[in-house]
Order: structure tokens, then sequence, then C-alpha cells
């Protein structure tokens, strides 16, 4: 049988779209037919032709069937691989310490085996899930390492994604000013190589940089062009994550209704796709628009759902931020309960050190001390 060929990216995600179910069945169903060999291929294959939209979690167990067969196989190369998609799928479910000892073992059956450019990706991987952890300190040294390797292998797509890692990690840490320098450095890369989705990431970090230095109509123009590119790729991940962007741009300027309308739609999104932990930013956002528009009541509901969300999550970063958004929410009608939520907040506040944090707590320090 020949190849399926189509006609362009919409055609191809059209059939991926369709055929999703009969896909997911494919690998266990040649791990059955006593066929490894072509399970880890197909494995390997099926990660790259899923649909843009599909939720990460629905992967895990063809891609642990796949690895599986793939071991018995004795092919080193594909166990990397599979490994690494995943320890992917992992975390885009946040099972991070899944994710992590995935990612681990692809870098170091990669070092043994001597397969550089597929340790680099490990490396780079194992920098994403030190990001969401919070540990930024490791996260730079992983993506560094990453970067060295793909730009002494001659793949400048591969370095120019890990610089915008970098790039993401000084943001998340609140050091603006050398997130700027290397995300410029990734923008322009990714430009020239024409590596869209990557253009994207880097302009949501631009808009978020942007947001933050008070220069609201050149963040809006940064995250409308992500944003054009996630509907581009119909990929409900990048336009569920981007949005959460555009409403926080919106509601600083005071587009009340339509930032509202942007977490309602990235609330959604993320609810289809089974991320709680993104959901919850959209409730937050909403929450951050109700308390601008002076609607307390409301405010604290969503901030109360978010906050309950990440601690079953054991996401202390984003529980402390919710709680002090809830305490800011019923500081008014019910001061006591405010200084409850802050000294909780201070508390999960404590391991972090980087200069975001220590703002952040330093403020929270602030209100528990005023008599008020």
């Amino acid at each position: 049988m020949p190849p399926l060929v189509f006609a362009d990216y919409d055609a191809a995600a059209d059939w991926a779209d369709r055929e999703h179910t009969t896909l997911l069945r494919l690998v266990p169903a040649a791990v059955s037919a006593g066929l490894d060999p072509l399970a880890w291929r197909l494995a390997e294959a099926l990660w790259s032709a899923r649909y843009p939209s599909a939720p990460g979690s629905d992967w895990i167990e063809p891609m642990r069937a796949g690895l599986a067969a793939a071991e018995r196989a004795g092919e080193p190369g594909a166990q990397i691989r599979l490994l690494n998609f995943l320890g992917m799928a992992y975390r885009e479910y946040r099972r991070l310490d899944e994710g992590m000892e995935c990612h681990r073992r692809a870098r170091e059956l990669a070092h043994r085996t001597a397969m550089p450019l597929e340790e680099a990706r490990a490396l780079n991987l194992i920098g994403l899930i030190h990001l969401e952890l919070r540990k930024f300190d490791p996260a730079a040294e992983h993506f560094e390492r990453a970067a060295a390797i793909f730009r002494d292998a001659d793949e400048p797509r591969r370095a120019a994604m890990a610089l915008s890692n970098i790039a993401s990690t000084r943001l998340d840490a609140g050091r603006l000013s050398e997130a700027e320098e290397a995300v410029q450095q990734a923008l322009a890369a990714h430009r020239a190589l024409s590596n869209e989705r990557s253009v994207g990431n880097a302009l949501y970090i631009v808009a978020e940089l942007r947001r933050e230095q008070g220069e609201l109509a050149a963040a809006r123009h940064a995250i409308d062009e992500a944003l054009d590119i996630a509907l581009n790729l119909r990929s409900h991940v990048l336009e569920g994550f981007w949005l959460l962007t555009l409403g926080d741009i919106q509601r600083v300027a005071g587009q009340y209704g339509d930032a509202l309308t942007s977490y309602q739609r990235s609330a959604k999104l993320h609810r289809r796709l089974g991320d709680r932990s993104r959901e919850a930013l959209a409730w937050r956002g909403t929450g951050q628009t109700y308390a601008a528009m002076e609607r307390c009541d409301e405010a604290a509901a969503f901030h109360r759902r978010a906050a309950v969300v990440h601690g079953q999550l054991g996401d202390a970063w984003q529980h402390a931020l919710e709680l002090d958004h809830l305490a800011a929410a019923v500081d008014m009608a019910d001061p006591q309960a405010a200084r409850a939520h802050w000294a909780e907040a201070l508390s999960h506040l404590a391991a972090y050190t980087d200069p975001r944090a220590v703002a952040v707590r330093s403020r929270v320090e602030g209100r528990l001390a005023d008599p008020a």
C-alpha cells in the first residue's frame, strides 16, 4: 500500500483528528500480536503524527507499550526517543516525577551509547521539568548544556529552542533584562528558520516581558501574532496557554469583558485537554478581573477554586500566589481570614529565593506586618 499523501497541513491534521482513537490502539495491538519491531516503530511515528489538540495524557499508554517493545527488541535509540516522548506526555499531564525519571533514563542511556544529540534533547527536557518546579539554576544549567551540544552538532533549530527555554527561565525568575536579551536572539533565529511553533513561543515570552514593562500595545501585538500561529497550527494546547497572556494584557488595559472571554476560552480548552493546572490559572485571571471590577465575592470564589487545585497538584508556588490573591479579595470583608491566607502563602514561599519570589514574599510579609 502506498503511503498517505496530504495536500497540506490542514488535510493531515483532519486525518489525525478523525483517526485519533484508531491510532491510539495500534501500538498495543502490535504488542499483542507479538510484533515488537512494528510496535516501537509505530509508537515513534504516531507521536509525530498525533493530532495537535489531542490531550497528552492520551499518549501515555501507547508510548509505554512502544518503550517496552523497544526494550525487548534491544533498540537503544528507540528506547531513548520513546523515553523522552513518554516523559513529555507525563509533563503535559503534570506527572512531573515520572516525567523526570523518563528523561533521566533517556539521558543516561544516550550518554552510555554515545548519542550526543539524543543526550542534548534529554537535557533540554530535564530543564523544562526543573523550570516547572521553579528550580531555575538547574533548569538553566541543563538548557545551556543542551544548547552547547546542539551548536556543536550544527543543529540551529534545537539550539534556538534551548535558548528560548533559557529566556523563559530568566523571565519566570524575574530577571527581565537577561530574558530580553535571550528571547530576542531566539526569536530572530526561529524566524530565520521558519520554525512557526517556536516563533509563537518566543512571541509569548516577548508579550509577557512587554506586559510587565507596561508596554501594553507591544505586548498585545506580540501575543496576537502568537495566537494566530496557534490557530494556524490548530493547537488547543498553545491557544489555551497563550490566551492566559492575552487575558492578562486585556485585564491590565481595563478591557474586563474581553479579558473574561479570553480566560473563559482558556479554561474551557484546558479542561478539554485535562490540564488542571492551567485551567486553574484561567480561574486566577478571572478572579483578578472580578477584583479589578470590585466584585470581590466573585473574585474570591474563583481564587478559592484555583487554590484548591494548586494545592491538590502539590504546586507550592502557584498555591502561594493564589492564596495571596484570595487574601486580597476577602480582606475588606474578613481581614482575619485574609491574614490566615497570607500566613499560609508565606509558608509556601519559604523555599524560593529567586528575585520574583523574594519580591512576593516581601509584599506578603508587609501585609502581615500591617496592624490594620
